[in-house]
């Protein structure tokens, strides 16, 4: 069986340096393709194995954008041309695999599923019986009706300040979308022109798919104008794929999308620490995150969990000291976080 990686990438180019010479450890130099946001952090791309391609032109990515899912449209439409992989896996450069490379091969190749993705259907008025989490993260209640309002708003809006967007130095103002709830919803619609898939799913964006899964969502009749529906909206990453592929009553897709994370607030992960590992080994997962760009966590996890011997990894981390002064020659330093 063949598993394939798609990464997207920002920033912290010695970070995704590691983790693409550790999928390469675990895998036997599998299939990786990254699309990597070089606006924002320029490297040398010749310093990365041979087997990991960056995707040309990339796009400018920004969080909460749809730049986000069409740079990973992108990726796995390179690795279907060239690798024509059995899996692939969705990962951010924070990203790193907490499951030895036998055990997550066994699983997916055992599994009757075709996609391990967090999703529950977006209903008004209507939470599911997961929904009970209480520190954040996509599994509390109260996303529901945030991303009721995201994605079955009706298309009208108004501009509302944006003190993040007044920072940056961008146009101060973002839509707010009106949900519309009336019983005369679908004719507003339909006078308006506005037509929304006939069920909205959403969840966390990190994901994996077998290539049945993958072909609908690059093959897809319908996928363009799901695209356009979802360009204007909020975060289209936490519900674009996820309607996608939950509207295909053939596909039979796992809620678990095998990712650890620790959510405290309602924006973004935490950072995992070595307090953090038991929990991760007992959760199941394939891949875990965010994981800090100083490799510490990681580390153990090498030499612990990932069969990466102490040696490899000493070694690994003197050759990323030589490598830092020349990973940015030509290049910039990164200019911030975008990702969640």
């Amino acid at each position: 069986m063949k598993i394939a990686f798609a990464i997207l990438s920002h920033n912290e180019p010695e970070q995704l340096l590691r983790l693409a010479e550790t999928l390469n450890a675990m895998f036997g130099k599998p299939p990786i393709v990254c699309h990597h946001d070089f606006s924002r952090c320029s490297f040398d791309e010749a310093l990365f194995p041979t087997n990991v391609r960056f995707v040309h032109p990339h796009f400018q990515t920004r969080w909460g954008h749809i730049s986000v899912p069409l740079a990973a449209l992108r990726a796995f439409s390179l690795l279907r041309k060239y690798d024509q992989p059995d899996w692939f896996v969705l990962l951010s450069g924070s990203d790193y695999p907490v499951r030895p490379a036998d055990e997550i091969v066994t699983e997916l190749s055992n599994t009757n599923y075709d996609a391990f993705l967090d999703h529950r259907e977006i209903l008004h008025s209507a939470i599911p019986p997961c929904q009970t989490a209480q520190d954040g993260g996509f599994r509390r209640p109260d996303w529901i009706s945030l991303a009721y309002r995201r994605y079955c708003a009706g298309p009208l809006w108004w501009p509302r300040p944006s003190k993040t967007l007044l920072r940056l130095g961008a146009f101060p103002f973002q839509r707010r979308y009106v949900s519309l709830r009336s019983p005369g919803f679908k004719w507003i619609s339909r006078w308006l022109r506005f037509q929304p898939p006939c069920r909205i799913y959403g969840g966390d964006f990190w994901f994996q798919a077998n290539k049945k899964a993958i072909n609908r969502l690059l093959d897809d009749p319908s996928a363009a104008g799901l695209v356009e529906y979802y360009r204007a909206r909020p975060s289209p990453d936490e519900s674009l794929f996820h309607t996608a592929l939950c509207n295909h009553p053939d596909l039979q897709i796992c809620k678990d999308h095998k990712r650890y994370e620790i959510w405290r607030g309602k924006s973004h992960p935490n950072w995992l620490e070595l307090s953090d590992v038991p929990k991760i080994l007992a959760s199941g997962a394939h891949f875990a995150r965010k994981f800090r760009p100083d490799g510490v966590v990681q580390g153990v996890l090498d030499e612990t969990v990932l069969g990466l011997s102490p040696v490899a990894t000493h070694e690994k981390r003197r050759f990323h000291q030589k490598r830092k002064s020349r990973l940015y020659d030509g290049g910039s330093r990164p200019k911030g976080m975008l990702g969640h």
